[in-house]
């Protein structure tokens, strides 16, 4: 066993000639370098030297960025004793070490590309290279000794495990962004305001999003095409021709994975993505006048916006951690669209988009990097970089070409079920996600808060529980406990449920303590309990937020009066609603797809426009009010 001063020369040896690769590659890549007094100058490399040097020790930046794993160390603290024992026989170590010799060899060649000095600036191969002769070059550095060593079995060793983990890390092909955000030299970093969502905040969705949130939840849902592609497809009840599949990518470009891949991802990345997806939609909910959008999340501010931060066993970097890898397998789901929405001037408006993704989202996890994943696997911090798919453009813009219909993409979001935790109340966590996201579905209907309990049931519950429940009579009573738990839950956070004595009988309601009928085993409380019916309301003012958009939609009664009405509806009266309601003038000109100096010539009254664009512009007004609230 070599002793405790080889091993520390060893690996200091080994991370030391790493760090000098980093320092030369940054160097190569520096578009600011220059020549002065015959030595290249990089302020990117001096500006790691500068924050990380200690006087007297040199160089120890390497083990703050990147993590090496301990079971490398020890298969190569093996490998280097194994070296030593065949020092007296240059022949034998020779031939131990020659297939490691010319793969670091081609490395620093394959590195060095076009600059003929690189690798003479880190490493000085002579013909004693083959007796085991190595010098290391640091480039006149101050602190030459600390690359040099004695040993030159330590050396040579050193220089083979340094290349063999740059080798893994991809070190030689990352670019010069990537380096600076490692060593936190970018001269771009992000610096992001803490966002809180409000406590009732617009939310996008329509069809295509609604299917996405819902294939996190309703992992039975999915099965597999013709082409044996994993696909999770919701068909429209009013016409079978729209309908929404949903795909995962592969690794590859192209891939869709098959059902059993897609399973696993699904089941790795669960409900909590669609409370994820929330959060994206609200963004959407902003941005929807400037798509293609692209808006920046820190991961300590969702890790608030959906209750982890109430998840004390769990550190900071492991949250932060999971949030990451939900975060990347959500931008691998893929869509396809087919759907009719709506009718502008007589003919079918065509929203349908081919397979695109539904969010584009990049990780950017900062915090020390595995050298052997090059993955960040205890991060510091996650920014996450996001943008709707194409299908967004056709779903949620130009609203104010299509007020009346588009504004129904939308509905109203009570951001505090994102903080309820799926492992303790799934149903309700399912059901509230489920009423939020299909309010807009519900907008068109007069009992637009009235359900039949087997039919949310259905919506929400996976179908073999379903199965078993009705099977099973213990099962049964379970579900019926989680469904009562749930309401429970909502109505604590403010949701008004009120139940239908006729269909609803007081003994079958949540937490009461009437006494059952004479004859209340002529029915199975499953199948009582499917049929009855019940009002759920979210909280205000929710409700409110969303009569005023379905009356928004709602068509305009003919006027026989036309004048009356053109002398209503002016400039002036828009500007003084506008004014009324705090709305700016560019927020208004952005949302019927206007500029500010057409506008201001509107409400001057120097332009003129008819009924229509002036109730349209009425209606913007309500809703970017509604949307400040």
């Amino acid at each position: 066993m070599p002793s405790q001063n080889t091993l520390d020369s060893f690996k200091i040896t080994t991370i030391r000639l790493i760090e000098e690769f980093i320092l030369e590659r940054i160097t190569q890549l520096d578009p600011d370098a220059r020549e002065e007094e015959g030595h290249i100058y990089s302020p990117r490399k001096w500006q790691i030297i500068l924050n990380h040097s200690q006087l007297g020790v040199g160089l120890t930046f390497l083990e703050k960025y990147f993590t090496i794993p301990d079971n490398f160390w020890d298969a190569k603290y093996k490998w280097l004793q194994k070296a030593q024992k065949l020092s007296n026989d240059s022949n034998k170590l020779l031939n131990f070490l020659q297939s490691e010799h010319e793969a670091f060899i081609n490395f620093y060649k394959d590195a060095q590309g076009n600059n003929k000095d690189f690798l003479s600036n880190l490493v000085t191969l002579g013909n004693e290279a083959q007796t085991n002769q190595i010098e290391i070059n640091i480039n006149n550095q101050s602190n030459t000794q600390v690359f040099f060593t004695e040993d030159k079995i330590i050396q040579l060793c050193a220089l083979m495990a340094a290349t063999e983990l740059m080798k893994r890390a991809d070190l030689h092909n990352l670019t010069l962004s990537t380096l600076e955000n490692i060593f936190e030299i970018s001269s771009n970093k992000i610096s992001l305001p803490e966002f809180k969502l409000a406590k009732f905040t617009g939310v996008a969705t329509p069809p295509p999003l609604r299917a996405g949130v819902e294939s996190q939840y309703r992992q039975d849902k999915w099965k597999s095409n013709a082409n044996q592609h994993g696909v999770f497809e919701v068909t429209s009840k009013t016409n079978p021709n729209n309908h929404v599949e949903v795909f995962i990518a592969g690794d590859n470009d192209g891939e869709i994975l098959a059902l059993e891949a897609a399973m696993q991802v699904i089941d790795l990345i669960g409900i909590e993505a669609a409370k994820l997806q929330l959060v994206l939609a609200s963004y959407a909910f902003k941005y929807h006048n400037t798509f293609p959008s692209k808006f920046i999340l820190q991961g300590s501010d969702i890790i608030k916006m959906i209750g982890w931060n109430k998840k004390h066993r769990a550190k900071k970097s492991e949250k932060l951690a999971e949030l990451a890898s939900i975060a990347f397998h959500l931008g691998r789901i893929w869509i396809q669209c087919t759907w009719v929405e709506g009718k502008s001037k007589g003919k079918a408006v065509d929203a349908s988009v081919s397979v695109s993704p539904l969010w584009v989202i990049e990780v950017d996890a900062r915090g020390q990097m595995n050298l052997f994943t090059g993955k960040v696997e205890t991060p510091k911090e996650v920014y996450l970089n996001v943008s709707p798919g194409p299908w967004a453009e056709k779903w949620l813009n130009r609203m104010g070409n299509k007020a009346g219909e588009a504004l129904l993409q939308f509905g109203w979001l009570a951001t505090e079920i994102l903080k309820i935790d799926p492992y303790h109340d799934e149903m309700a966590l399912k059901l509230a996600i489920h009423l939020t996201m299909t309010s807009r579905i519900k907008m068109r209907n007069k009992n637009q808060y009235e359900y039949k309990v087997g039919t949310l049931l259905e919506a929400i519950e996976l179908e073999a529980r379903i199965r078993i429940a009705r099977q099973k009579k213990q099962e049964a009573y379970n579900l019926k406990q989680r469904w009562d738990s749930a309401l429970a839950l909502l109505m604590s956070m403010g949701w008004c449920v009120t139940f239908d004595t006729e269909t609803y009988p007081e003994w079958l309601m949540p937490d009461r303590q009437a006494e059952k009928p004479s004859n209340w085993r002529k029915e199975k409380i499953l199948d009582q309990l499917w049929g009855a019916k019940l009002s759920i309301k979210p909280p205000q003012p929710i409700p409110q937020l969303l009569e005023e958009k379905s009356k928004q939609s709602k068509p305009k009664s003919t006027n026989t009066n036309t004048k009356q009405s053109q002398l209503i509806l002016t400039g002036i009266d828009i500007r003084s609603k506008r004014e009324s309601l705090d709305v700016s003038q560019k927020a208004l000109a952005d949302w019927a797809g206007k500029t500010k100096a057409w506008l201001c010539m509107v409400e001057k009254g120097k332009r003129k426009i008819d009924t229509k664009l002036a109730q349209e512009l009425l209606t913007g007004i309500d809703f970017l009010a509604n949307q400040s609230t």
